[in-house]
Parts: structure tokens; sequence; C-alpha cells
């Protein structure tokens, strides 16, 4: 039975890569490690030492094996052992470089060959002698871009027979590049016809044209051009390009959202024109102005351009002139680069939402998971959220690393979501970014909403102790974290993450004044879920009380435990001090010894162990000497720190010095799920920020 799978394609245009780095990043979350090897690369230019894939797949999913393992043979280099009958010599270099990578892995995606340099038929027996000798399984990437259902099934049948005849385990098809509007048919169509062959098929993957689209980086290094304004925005993705030769108000109708305006470097009103359509809602966002010939704009409106801090788009200059400035734009071979990470998401969005991982696993039978590495607690983590999914209010609707966020996980389907701002405002943002968010997330502007003077007349009943008047109840719905708090309070969502732009106070505030925490919980904590190389540990509290009181301190460790097993982890409690046992005495010691006893008085089913040291918590050598009788001790998985300083300070030195990902703060205690961001969080941090408050609706 094969152990790993080889990646093979029955032409040279399948996006085998792209389905590559999918299948990866889909399979780390349900095995240890994964290696990537492609055994015969393309290398392009005098420069280029290995096949541009390879790169772009190691650096983009942070592969740790040396590139000349996992891209070990050049076509050149084949033709050169083939020539010389020395294809003993090139299997042999081959299985050598393959066993570097092997090693220590539950399984290897191997990248077949690209069919440029080769001929196809000879192409077919050195791909299926490559899987023979590396106990590789087939998978068969099919090009179904423009074919009809027939040519589809015929490359399929004609693909898998040419493998058969070489005894080669097949594990399935993935038909890739079907356009959006024929998906359902050719999916529906072609598991019939697979179903009566007995093939397996593994899925159907949508045509995206964005990622054939370059971005304004790749387009500014073609040309050699000098970016003038909006550096920050060469991700932007020319859809289109159009040269702006007439009046602008004649090029406008000609202008849609991702268009490239290629324009001369002397039409001020042309330049002129596209800046101000950036300001209406009414009119597209272009990606980009390239201005041609070595022209530039006069001193005054360059001045003018300059002044607009948030300019959303790039503006080149090109010295070569307006034809050959399209000419070198259209003849661009676009790759998708380990930088370009809006593409990269959709390629794993795509494998995710269309082909069946699940039964590539069962059909390799591959070992369960020996150990809970990042990946795979992460992978858990978006499985659960979308297992039963909520709805989740993103207040901060207007902010650039929410958008994209909020992009992700509606692709994914992780939960369903409700941006909060200026409904135009967020438009032209999203417009600008290139994303699409107008299928599948709500958008509300509470003061144009139908439930605003309800949600006014809610909070003014609920702070009218504090003789707060009417008015001040209009403003605090006003602000899009207090209107949606008070929408998960009335059941119109289930939990809101906020904090990108906002202090963790102004998240946290309404929180506590409308949803409250849980009964006999008096003070919210928050933790951290730290991701280790081999394993996941829970860090409370980190953010939230400065220094805890002793019954602020047990139930921080109650919480924290529950929070724990919400999310798998099996709760092994440590309640951390300078001391272990009995071994120290002074006040702060005593604090961590009283709080211990509390919670065991309150929760009798939980292991719990304090005071104890960091290093008898999680080693157990060290366990072993100081606290050899404690079911705690060295197998700690939820660490309590004593006081906000010293856990905030570890949770940092951990993640800055050993790389571990720490995914919060997470807030706990709480009726309803609040999450608080961090100001300088990425778009990961935020997604996964969602799916776990996603998780902890579903606890609720």
């Amino acid at each position: 039975m094969a152990k790993n799978i080889y990646l093979a394609s029955t032409s040279s245009k399948s996006g085998k890569g792209v389905i590559c780095i999918g299948l990866i990043s889909a399979l780390r979350g349900m095995v240890t490690s994964v290696g990537y090897f492609k055994p015969i690369g393309q290398k392009y230019g005098k420069n280029e030492d290995y096949d541009k894939v390879s790169i772009m797949i190691k650096e983009t999913l942070g592969i740790e094996d040396e590139l000349k393992y996992i891209n070990p043979v050049s076509i050149k280099e084949l033709n050169h052992y083939i020539a010389n009958n020395d294809e003993d010599v090139f299997f042999r270099k081959i299985q050598r470089s393959f066993r570097k990578i092997e090693k220590d892995k539950d399984i290897v995606v191997i990248d077949g060959t690209d069919y440029v340099g080769m001929k196809s038929a000879f192409e077919f027996d050195i791909n299926a002698d490559i899987a023979n000798n590396l106990n590789a399984g087939i998978i068969l990437i099919e090009d179904g871009y423009g074919k009809s259902m027939d040519e589809i099934s015929s490359g399929v049948l004609t693909g898998k027979e040419s493998f058969d005849e070489q005894s080669c385990d097949f594990l399935g098809v993935i038909v890739n590049k079907i356009e959006t509007e024929r998906l359902e048919e050719v999916d529906r169509g072609l598991r019939k016809i697979l179903k009566k062959r007995k093939i397996d098929y593994l899925g159907t993957v949508p045509y995206d044209s964005i990622l054939a689209k370059p971005r304004l980086y790749d387009i500014s290094r073609s040309l050699d051009a000098e970016v003038l304004f909006g550096q920050g925005h060469l991700s932007n993705i020319a859809v289109e390009i159009i040269i702006a030769s007439m009046g602008f108000e004649n090029a406008l109708k000609y202008i849609h959202d991702g268009t490239l305006i290629i324009t001369g470097g002397d039409r001020n009103e042309i330049l002129l024109g596209c800046i101000t359509s950036l300001i209406s809602p009414s009119y597209p966002n272009i990606s980009g102005i390239v201005l041609t010939g070595g022209l530039l704009p006069n001193d005054n409106i360059m001045k003018l351009i300059e002044s607009l801090s948030e300019l959303p788009i790039p503006i080149l200059s090109a010295q070569c002139n307006t034809i050959e400035t399209v000419n070198k734009i259209n003849s661009l071979v676009v790759h998708v680069s380990s930088n370009d990470t809006q593409k990269i998401d959709i390629v794993k969005s795509s494998i995710y939402r269309h082909v069946d991982c699940e039964k590539i696993n069962e059909k390799l039978k591959l070992e369960k998971v020996r150990k809970r590495t990042p990946e795979i607690f992460k992978y858990e983590i978006l499985e659960r959220a979308r297992s039963k999914k909520k709805c989740i209010v993103l207040p901060e609707g207007e902010e650039e690393r929410t958008l994209k966020a909020a992009e992700w996980i509606r692709n994914r389907e992780i939960a369903d979501l409700i941006l909060l701002g200026d409904k135009d405002q967020i438009a032209r943002k999203a417009a600008a970014l290139g994303l699409k968010l107008d299928d599948g997330i709500d958008i509300i502007n509470p003061t144009e909403s139908q439930k605003f003077e309800d949600y006014v007349n809610t909070y003014f009943e609920l702070r009218k102790h504090k003789n707060y008047p009417m008015d001040v109840a209009q403003d605090r719905m006003r602000d899009t974290i207090y209107y949606g708090t008070m929408m998960i309070y009335k059941g119109d969502a289930d939990g809101l993450v906020s904090g990108a732009v906002h202090t963790t106070q102004h998240t946290i505030r309404p929180a506590f004044e409308i949803v409250k925490t849980k009964p006999g919980i008096k003070s919210a904590s928050s933790i951290f879920l730290m991701c280790l190389k081999d394993r996941v540990l829970v860090y409370g509290d980190c953010a939230i009380i400065p220094d805890p009181t002793v019954e602020q301190l047990s139930d921080i460790a109650i919480t924290s435990a529950d929070t724990a097993r919400n999310f798998g982890i099996d709760p092994y409690i440590a309640m951390l001090s300078y001391s272990t046992g009995k071994s120290g005495k002074g006040p702060e010691v005593d604090k961590v010894r009283e709080a211990t006893g509390m919670a065991k008085s309150k929760r009798p089913d939980l292991l719990i162990e304090g005071p104890i040291q960091y290093d008898a918590a999680v080693d157990p050598d060290v366990a072993r000497i100081k606290l050899p009788d404690s079911k705690v001790a060295g197998r700690a998985t939820v660490l309590i720190f004593p006081d906000l300083n010293t856990g905030n300070n570890t949770y940092k030195a951990v993640q800055r010095s050993s790389g571990a990902i720490a995914i919060g703060p997470v807030l706990q205690g709480l009726k309803k799920p609040v999450n608080d961001l961090s100001r300088g969080c990425t778009v990961e941090d935020i997604v996964y920020t969602i799916a776990i408050t996603a998780i902890q609706a579903q606890g609720e």
C-alpha cells in the first residue's frame, strides 16, 4: 500500500503546483509532519538554481528541508542521463534525496513533472517509475478549463490507463480550473462517469481568474518602474488593463473594479480623475495607475497627491511608451509567489472546500496524529468552528485586516459574519483591496439599523441604576463595539471580535456593562493558547487582571481549565510561583497556595498542583525530583501565573524565543464570548480569534 502521494498531471497547465499547496496545508491538519518533494524541476534563466514552484512552496509553507534535496534533478540533467543510458544513476540520485526528505515525515507529497522539455508518453513512464520507486500513490490532476465533459473524462481515463499499465497505486482524480458557472454540472457528471469506471473522484476545483492576473508588484518589476506613490498597496491585482487616451469623462465608462489605468505621464486630468473616482462610492475602484514615457506630473500635482495620506493605489512611472508598456504587461508570465498572500489564500480555500482530503486520508490509512502540532491544532480549531457555524460580529468593519479576514472566513465557511460600519466606506475599502464581500457577509451601519432604537432602550434599562440619561444610551449605541455587544446580548449574534484598532478597555468594557460574567464567576479573565512545536499549552491570565486576589486566582484556574477542555486539551493545572510545594514561604507563595486550595474545594474534579515552579510543571525529569508523587507535575497543560506582570512577560518571552504561536487573548468567564485582538494583530490572528469565538459560542 502506498505511503506517499504523487501528483501527476496530463498537461503543462493543470495548476498542479497550486493544488500541491492546498493539499499539503490540508494534510498538515491531519498528521504531524508533511514533506514536499519535486524530483524533476524546470529551471528558468541563467541564474535559477531550482524550480520556481519548489521555491514558492518551500517559502509559502515554511518547509525546513533544503532545496537541493527537495528538487534534486533538472530536466536538462534528466535528458543527459537518458542520452547516456544512465537511468540507474538518475533513480539513485532521486532516491538519495528522497530519503533525506522522507525521514521523520508521516507523508510526503511528491510533485510530478510539468510536461516541459520531454515527450508526453515518455514523461508518463518517468512519473510512473518514480511513484513506484518512492512508494507513492498517484493523484491525477486534469486541466478542465474550456473542455467539454467528454474531453475531461477522456483525459482522465487515458491518464488512468497509462498509470495502470505501469502497475501504479492509483488514489484518485482531481479536476482543476473548471469555470464557476459549470462547476456543479461538471462535478455531478464526473461523479457518475468515474463511479461507473470505479475510479475514485476526489473533487473538482473551480477556476479563479485572479490567479492568472499580475499584481502591481509584478508589473512594477517587469517594467523596472519607479513607485511614485502607494508602495504599501503593490499587492493590488490588475484584473484588467485599459489605455486612457481619451478624456477621463469618456474613459470612465470603461473602468471597472480592479482596472489598471495606463496613460501618458503628462495626462494630469486623467490622473486626477482616477484619484477622484476613488473617493466616490458610486464609481469603481481601480487597482493602480502606470504613467508612461518617463513623464511625471508637475510639482503642484505631485504635492497634491503627496497630501493624500491614505491613497489606496500604487502610481508607477515607466520609461517606455504606452504601447510598449501594455505589451510588456500582457507578456508577463504570472506565477503565484510566496509573498502573494491573497492568491495563496484563494488556493487553500479552494482545496478545503472542493477536495475530499478525508477520502485521501482513508485510502492511505494514515496513522493518527502522534503530537498536537500548531498546524494540527489550528486545523482542528477551523474544523470545530465549521462543524456548527455561529454568527460573529466584527465592529471594526472598515479596518483592512478585518476585511481580509472576513473574506477568508467566508470562503472557508468557518462562521457567519456581520461587519459594522459605514456601508459605502466598507465597499470602497473592500474594492480597493480586491476583496469580494457582497455574498454571505452582512454589513450593518448601527445608526441606520431598524433595531437601533430597541438597542438604545435596552441599554438605557440595563444601566438606569447608574442614572445614565437617554442621550448617553444613544451615544453608546452609535459606537460599533457597544452596538455589537448589544447584538450578542439580544441574540442577534453569537460572539464578538474587536481590538485591531481599539484598546482592550474599549473592547471589553461594553461586555462588562451589558453581557456580564457567568454565575459563580466574579471576574472575567483571559488565556493564551500557546502552540509549541509538539504541544499546545494554556497560559492564564496574561491580559486582564493585573494583581488577582486569592479568589480571582482560583477563578482563573477553574475557567482556564474549562476553556482548555472546550478546545480539546485535557486540563492538568499548575498554579505557578517561584517555589515548589512546601519549599518556599512569603506572601506571594502563600497567595498561590491559598488559591490552589480554594480552586480544589470549588472543583474537586480537577487536577490542580500549586505552588509549583514552571520547570517542575512541564519537565518530567525535574518533576520526578521536586514533586515525585504529583499527578500534574511534569505534564501540566494549563499554567496559571500569579499576576499579569509575570504572565504577560512569560508568554511573550516564550513566543519570541521559541517561535511558538500565541493565539489570544481569549476572554473567559463572560456569559457570551467577546474576544480582544492586539492592535498589532495579523490577518491570521483575526481569523483564528473568530474561529475560537465561534467554538466558545458553540459551548454556550
